[in-house]
């Protein structure tokens, strides 16, 4: 890794926006009024001398007998992607992604002589080239046909074998290492497959040991964190036995084997697709219409449609008038809020309601304090329904913000186009970023300080003490007191657990706090009057009160309570 200076420019910017934003938050809240398992991040080790493979791949090169004859090797290439193919069985031998590098600034290759098919035979073949097309043909009467399109990905593939039985064919590859953070990559990789009867993907664990079988599949992929090998069957994949294992060395993040059948017809097996080295970028796999755009882990239900129709829409528009990405995530974050300004605005107007509440709140409190609960929870909801105020009015238009919150914290993990991207201090904002290397790892937090997770806790830390602030409580129960402390551990514990994590996410939550405070501040300042308010209660105290559909259904639930302890009491006598 690059050996930087204790303090270097950037850092001196990182620390300056921490005092600056201390002391601005401090000032300013003096002036108011009463996302996994976390990881430590590895040593960066150099890829250049990579441990022994623990997948078995066959060793093209090695003589095993005159039947093989001198091995030769095909290139096939267009803008976006180069292949090198072995006359050897029809070997890939390498497959190298133009526009891409890894984390250490080398040719990124997804193939490197970590893949093998295992098929209908590994002997030297007779090749015939033809532009971007080339054939290959066994002496038995095998072959092998690939085409590379002009431009892009998705090299189509062929094969033609004489066999009474069905074939299955064993694909072995180690996944190389391309991210900065091994283990961020390995969390991030796994193998899915998409079955044609339920026309839906499927996927085995993440980042961890897993076997699993399943038939009738249109792909299978071995998916990394951004890039993929999907090898698809315009005739569908018989039946597909699948395990993933973790690579205990540093260069590869997991060891895959898929073994795949193919149907054999009149004694000929023929089988022929899309067999995809690439990105994980939607539009690119969006566009071969085979659903590989379903490799990208979006999140289930609302989250992923949110990510998927909605953020990543938005991230491409912008992107589309060539900003600095982190321009772009400030500019998401602001369209957003402005977005939710009207749930904000519903929230913060609740709250004030119940500010303008307590001190009759606190009279009732001190009333009946030693009355029974049930009883005191009853005329809790009779003030509540004469003053026509709904106790959940400042929960729950945080709650329905909650799937764009979580659809953020999927979407950033696995945006290819921050990939690579830097921004004011962070050299990549799909990795962590890192203003200060520690002489020591510390267990669960790493071996590094990241400005953007620490500069997220401390906004997040400063927002729970002003919303608690801005927040009236009755009484002094012990759930009360276990929820701030919830409250308070939380920042905290997001230090420890996004110090690792992709730098463009805790950017983006960082800059929504700011905007927060801001929202919060204008509402306050020139929206709200609490004396308008104040107003407003009496006047629906005049009127009998206002009851709320909330507060009727737990004036319900307490007066049944009631009758049934009743009933209780004079069966007991």
């Amino acid at each position: 890794m690059e050996q930087r200076p204790f303090l270097d420019r950037n850092q001196l910017i990182g620390f300056g926006l921490i005092g600056a934003i201390l002391l601005g938050t401090s000032y300013w809240a003096s002036t108011m009024d009463p996302a996994e398992k976390p990881v430590a991040t590895e040593e960066v080790t150099s890829t250049s001398t990579a441990s022994q493979p623990e997948v078995a791949v066959v060793d093209s090169t090695a003589a095993a007998g005159d039947t093989y004859g001198p091995e030769q090797e095909f290139t096939l290439e267009n803008a976006q992607v180069r292949y090198v193919i072995s006359n050897r069985g029809g070997q890939i031998k390498y497959a190298e992604l133009k526009e891409y590098l890894d984390w250490q600034g080398k040719p990124l290759r997804v193939i490197d002589g970590n893949q093998v098919l295992e098929g209908p035979t590994n002997d030297a073949m007779i090749a015939s080239q033809n532009g971007s097309k080339l054939q290959l043909t066994s002496d038995q009467g095998t072959t092998w046909t690939y085409e590379l399109p002009a431009e892009g990905y998705g090299l189509r593939w062929a094969l033609q074998t004489p066999s009474a039985t069905d074939l299955t064919l064993t694909w072995k590859q180690q996944g190389i290492r391309h991210e900065k953070s091994k283990t961020n990559e390995t969390t991030n990789s796994s193998t899915y497959y998409y079955s044609n009867a339920d026309e839906d993907r499927s996927s085995m664990s993440d980042g961890r040991d897993d076997d699993e079988s399943a038939e009738n599949l249109g792909w299978v992929a071995h998916k990394q964190q951004y890039f993929s090998s999907i090898l698809q069957a315009d005739q569908g994949i018989q039946k597909a036995d699948m395990q993933i294992r973790v690579a205990s060395d540093t260069a590869h993040t997991l060891n895959y084997e898929s073994k795949l059948t193919f149907a054999s017809e009149n004694g000929v097996v023929s089988a022929q697709g899309i067999w995809y080295h690439g990105p994980n970028q939607y539009a690119i796999l969006k566009a071969f219409d085979q659903n590989f755009d379903q490799v990208i882990p979006f999140g289930w239900g609302i989250f992923g449609w949110i990510g998927k129709y909605v953020v990543s829409p938005l991230f491409n528009f912008l992107d589309g008038y060539g900003l600095n990405y982190g321009l772009i995530i400030l500019l998401m974050a602001a369209l957003i809020k402005l977005v939710l300004s009207p749930l904000t605005f519903t929230s913060y107007k609740s709250m004030a309601k119940m500010r303008v509440l307590k001190p009759e709140m606190d009279e009732l409190n001190e009333k009946f304090k030693d009355a029974d609960p049930a009883k005191k929870q009853q005329e809790t909801m009779a003030l509540y329904q004469k003053a026509g105020v709904n106790p959940l009015g400042g929960c729950i238009p945080q709650l329905l913000s909650l799937p764009i919150l979580i659809a953020m914290f999927r979407f950033f993990p696995v945006s290819i186009e921050l990939r690579q991207q830097a921004f004011l201090w962070a050299d990549d904002l799909s990795s962590y970023d890192s203003i200060l290397s520690l002489p020591f790892e510390i267990p669960f937090y790493g071996a590094h300080v990241s400005l953007f997770t620490l500069l997220m806790a401390i906004s997040t830390f400063l927002y729970t003490k002003f919303n608690n602030s801005m927040t009236p409580t009755s009484g002094n129960s012990m759930m009360q007191q276990q929820m701030m402390i919830i409250q308070y551990l939380m920042p905290f514990m997001l230090l420890v657990w996004f110090n690792n994590y992709s730098s463009g996410l805790s950017y983006y939550y960082f800059i929504s706090n700011v905007l927060t405070f801001g929202q919060q501040w204008i509402i306050k300042e020139f929206v709200i009057d609490e004396k308008s308010i104040r107003a407003k209660i009496d006047e629906t105290k005049a009127k009998g009160g206002s009851q709320s559909r909330f507060a009727k259904k737990m004036n319900d639930m307490l007066e049944a309570n009631k009758e049934a302890g009743n009933r209780r009491a004079r069966r007991s006598k």
